[in-house]
């Protein structure tokens, strides 16, 4: 019994080092290229890869996991294995000809300087980042992205539509109250950025909570305007329905 917290940990300690020392695998050599490059295939990478090839577009896929590489290859999709953060990969890639980067890695670090050296490289280039949180996409702001996607924003968005249709709101008002949310944060974003300092945490930049504040202000009248809007607009259409 006194040894068994012993066996544990050491169970632990040598799974940790079996997962960070994964055999090593030369990249691949890329012999094709599209207008977009997607850099990480994980659950993310992978809805972003279907949508594009699904309406009749070439994407070339780069991701330094073995093992995803080969389950995509299983089910009939084409990628390459190779770490997309490094400057030859990104080259032989198609980096200097292609419209859009997608950068979908899972690893934040790794997101931020693919992008920072993607701008650099291709100041016309069309960049489409995941972001991990809010201070993430302030980051990416800063390196150069033009889209960014926080990873769990848009289903926690439609979470929330579907409380709003369950708790009295009807579909129409709810859709109303989302698309008024997503416009608003959107804007946000890009305000607070400004303010940002990444060598002050957010709840010491007084600047920041400030207009956070004010921000959160304007948000909920204008849901409460949309959502209004919407209500009689339905009513009126109910209306003329019955008229009719």
């Amino acid at each position: 019994m006194l040894i068994t917290p012993l066996l544990f940990l050491l169970y632990d300690f040598l799974s940790k080092r079996m997962r960070d020392h994964k055999p090593a695998f030369e990249a691949d050599e890329i012999d094709a290229e599209g207008p977009v490059i997607i850099a990480g295939i994980g659950r993310f990478g992978q809805v972003v890869n279907r949508l594009l090839q699904a309406s009749g577009f070439k994407t070339i896929v780069l991701d330094k996991d073995m093992e995803t590489i080969q389950l995509m290859r299983r089910f009939g999709f084409k990628g390459f294995l190779g770490d997309p953060t490094r400057p030859e990969l990104l080259k032989a890639a198609g980096l200097g000809k292609a419209r859009v980067l997608v950068a979908a890695l899972g690893d934040r670090e790794s997101v931020t300087q693919l992008v920072t050296y993607a701008r650099r490289e291709r100041p016309d280039l069309h960049i489409v980042a995941r972001a991990y949180d809010r201070s993430h996409v302030y980051e990416l702001y800063r390196a150069g992205a033009d889209d960014i996607v926080r990873e769990v924003f848009d289903s926690a968005l439609r979470a929330g539509r579907y409380a709003l249709e369950n708790i009295g709101l009807t579909e129409y008002e709810a859709a109303e109250a989302e698309q008024a949310f997503y416009a608003h944060d959107r804007r946000t974003v890009r305000e607070l950025a400004e303010v940002w300092d990444p060598d002050l945490p957010a709840a010491q930049n007084q600047a920041y909570i400030l207009r956070a504040n004010e921000l959160e202000k304007e948000l909920e009248t204008a849901l409460m305007e949309r959502v209004a809007e919407a209500a009689k607009k339905a009513e009126k259409a109910a209306r003329e329905k019955k008229s009719a």
